[in-house]
């Protein structure tokens, strides 16, 4: 249950200074792919994080924060909503959107009268993926990508994102409180920032990508200070999830859930001081920023909360918390992975369960599963309540509502789920291989991925009909190993790769839309409109899919379709 401590609330200094009718504002600033050892205020020599650590000085830093999943859109959806994944049920980027049975922080913010605003750096949060929920003005990126090999998200800098938010904050009034969330990108690969942020990283390009964020970080807060709000505003500050970075075998994220992903920066900067300079060791998630939100603001708690509030005080030494991956079950035929942290380890179930104990070895060098029998039973106990609890329904989703798409629905589309049924139960038996067993198929994969973005394809052909002898399953390796056939000129050898993806794995809008590329360029014209008729169904926001059925629907001289199509594009250019 929400306290509702408005700030004007919290001592004579704070109402004399803000007057008893003045609401709370909060900022939610949401850093991607930033490990918490990346920044000074964790330990970080030299810091390339001065603007983050003095937030950090003027708040509380909370040691032991972990994400729910490293992974983008599940991991917001939790910060949001205040529920697991399981719960929410947004378990990857861009397989399902938020259900329209979640509650979230900007609903609860704007029904209480303040102005919201969400400024995001990555189409993998796009309004289609239900996000938007709450927030009058949502701003992100350009929905352009390439038609046949759109593998990725498109981005827009920190700096260009902090500008749109900047320009926000200065143009509504100065007493109108409100909730804004900005999330910054920089930091995800491809690590791209060139001076000063080399230089101040020593070299280092992923700690460049670090600094430009905090330069950010601070241009935002400036912006806050120079509107004259920022003593009237509390800042959270928080990682979606880390970066392997070569630890346990992990380059990059998602595949795994060792501390190096999962363990993220979170700082509170209240706006009336309180806990200035505090260090919490208490284990905590991202599932908990919703309701501490929410406290911020002095509304109502989120329903039925997995997360608790963080505001006021610290939650119990001996707390636990839940976290994830479906990665690796949803994109290369492995098994899924979740876990139970506390103060005493780190378990992690699968199909060849681990524990650490963080504490002690950060690093998490040794599997200590045969030594500490009854923790980790303990702890399968622990996962086992967790799982219990009930998920939202998701029988209508928000990704073909909002304003980009609300006449989606007008073209037959019902449903926007990718997958023909419900995920495994994460504790339920598993052959297939965990993921951390697997390492070097995983780096074989994203070398594979690289070779491709370079124009190498004959080589990432070889190393991904490598992969695929040893795990036919991996739809991965099946989606890249189409995409480098195409670029060969080996249409039949891609059309059949990129059939085997969708007999395999998540019916996912990019194979359909490679699919549908090839079977125009093999003469069957009815096979391509029906592959992309479906893609757009799943991801309604892709203008390049959109842009071949209104030119398909042209040259057959469909009118119907074609001012249906024209109507589907005009509506997912929206800004």
């Amino acid at each position: 249950m929400s306290r509702s401590l408005g700030l004007c609330s919290l001592g004579s200094f704070v109402l004399a200074a803000c007057g008893a009718e003045t609401k709370p504002s909060v900022l939610l600033i949401s850093l991607d792919t930033t490990r918490a050892d990346a920044l000074g205020a964790y330990g970080a020599q030299p810091s390339v994080t001065p603007r983050i650590d003095q937030l950090a000085a003027e708040g509380v830093t909370f040691e032991w924060a972990r994400t729910v999943t490293p992974t983008t859109l599940p991991a917001h959806t939790s910060m949001l909503t205040g529920l697991y994944p399981h719960r929410h049920t947004v378990r990857d980027n861009s397989l399902t959107a938020v259900p329209l049975a979640a509650t979230t922080v900007a609903e609860r913010a704007s029904a209480a009268g303040l102005a919201t605003a969400a400024f995001v750096s990555a189409k993998v949060l796009d309004r289609a993926f239900g996000l938007d929920q709450g927030f009058a003005t949502y701003s992100q990126p350009a929905r352009e990508q390439d038609v046949v090999t759109s593998t990725g998200f498109s981005a827009r800098s920190a700096a260009d994102t902090v500008a749109q938010a900047s320009k926000w904050i200065r143009g509504i009034p100065v007493d109108q409180p409100f909730f804004a969330w900005v999330h910054l990108f920089d930091p995800h690969r491809p690590w791209v920032a060139g001076e000063p942020w080399i230089s101040k990283a020593r070299g280092n390009p992923y700690l460049a990508e670090i600094a430009a964020t905090d330069d950010a970080v601070g241009h935002l807060l400036d912006a806050l200070r120079a509107s004259g709000r920022y003593e009237r505003t509390t800042v959270v500050l928080v990682g979606d999830h880390g970066e392997g970075l070569g630890e346990h075998g992990e380059d990059s994220h998602a595949y795994f859930v060792y501390d190096s992903t999962l363990r993220v920066p979170l700082i509170l900067r209240r706006a009336d001081g309180a806990r200035a300079g505090e260090r919490v060791d208490s284990t905590v998630t991202v599932a908990d920023i919703g309701p501490t939100l929410c406290e911020a603001l002095g509304v109502a708690n989120l329903p039925d909360a997995d997360g608790t509030s963080l505001f006021a005080v610290a939650p119990p030494p001996g707390r636990g918390v839940y976290f994830e991956s479906f990665y690796g079950f949803l994109h290369y035929g492995m098994a899924p992975l979740a876990g139970w942290v506390d103060s005493r380890g780190k378990y992690i179930h699968t199909s060849a369960p681990e524990l650490y104990e963080p504490l002690r070895a950060p690093r998490e060098p040794r599997n200590l599963i045969a030594e500490r029998g009854e923790l980790a039973r303990s702890h399968l106990a622990a996962l086992a309540q967790v799982l219990s609890r009930p998920a939202l329904s998701t029988g209508a989703s928000v990704r073909d509502d909002a304003a980009l798409l609300r006449g989606v629905q007008e073209l037959g589309y019902a449903s926007t789920a990718t997958l023909s049924g419900p995920l495994p139960d994460p504790l339920a038996p598993s052959e297939l291989p965990s993921p951390h067993s697997r390492a070097t198929e995983l780096r074989t994969c994203e070398q594979a991925q690289l070779a491709f973005e370079l124009g190498r394809f004959a080589d990432a052909e070889r190393m991904l009909a490598g992969v695929l002898r040893e795990n036919p399953g991996n739809t991965f390796a099946l989606e890249y190993l189409a995409h480098a056939q195409i670029r060969l000129g080996k249409l039949d050898l891609a059309r059949e790769s990129f059939e085997n993806a969708l007999s395999r794995g998540p019916e996912r809008a990019s194979t359909l839309r490679g699919l549908g590329v090839i079977l125009q360029q093999q003469g069957d014209r009815a096979g391509a409109i029906a592959r992309w008729t479906r893609a757009a169904e799943l991801d309604p926001s892709d203008l390049e899919t959109l842009r071949m059925l209104l030119q398909a629907a042209q040259e057959s001289a469909d009118s119907a379709a074609e001012s249906r199509w024209r109507e589907a594009l005009k509506r997912a250019s929206a800004p």
